[in-house]
């Protein structure tokens, strides 16, 4: 699982491998999101307070096509790293915290569970424009025919009624 006790950590450094479908290892994902059951690598190191968390994750998800709205498969490897500090009464001043590359979460009790920052990754992973291929044609915008499949039957193209009252302007 993705839950670590900390006295493991005290001794030494922990590497977690798991390999499992997301809803078994306790993480809340859609099915798309989740074809092929996640790899998961974790490196837990503790100094002090601070526990270090880097690794990777990957899978196999389901896109829908942005220009042609066919799903496709889409393999993705992401990589995170975050560093855990138990919660505090006081907190300290944000002086102590540098701006730095890294997620800083805060962590209550003898248990530290990564399940949320694998999801936060596989989250992130989702690409904003998803193409099925770089050289997608799309759909046609009068007749709705997949230009990847066939040609367009259109005599020309459509006509946008929002530009009829500039046709009606005479200078």
């Amino acid at each position: 699982m993705l839950k670590v006790e900390m006295r493991s950590l005290e001794q030494e450094d922990l590497v977690l491998e798991e390999k499992d479908w997301a809803q078994a290892l306790g993480i809340e994902l859609t099915p798309e999101l989740c074809r092929e059951p996640l790899e998961i690598y974790c490196e837990l190191s503790k100094n002090g307070d601070v526990i270090s968390a880097k690794g990777w994750v990957q899978s196999k998800m389901v896109l829908e096509c942005d220009r042609c709205l066919k799903g496709f498969e889409s393999w993705f490897k992401s990589f995170f790293e975050v560093h855990y500090r138990p919660q505090c009464q006081e907190m300290e001043t944000e002086e102590e915290f540098p701006e730095e590359q890294f997620e800083v979460v805060y962590f209550d009790g003898d248990i530290l569970d990564i399940a949320d920052q694998i999801r936060q990754t596989v989250l992130l992973s989702v690409p904003m424009r998803a193409l099925c291929r770089d050289d997608c044609r799309g759909l046609c915008g009068g007749c709705g025919c997949d230009l990847n499949v066939e040609s367009c039957q259109c005599q020309e193209p459509p006509a946008d009624p929002r530009w009829d009252a500039l046709k009606k302007l005479k200078f």
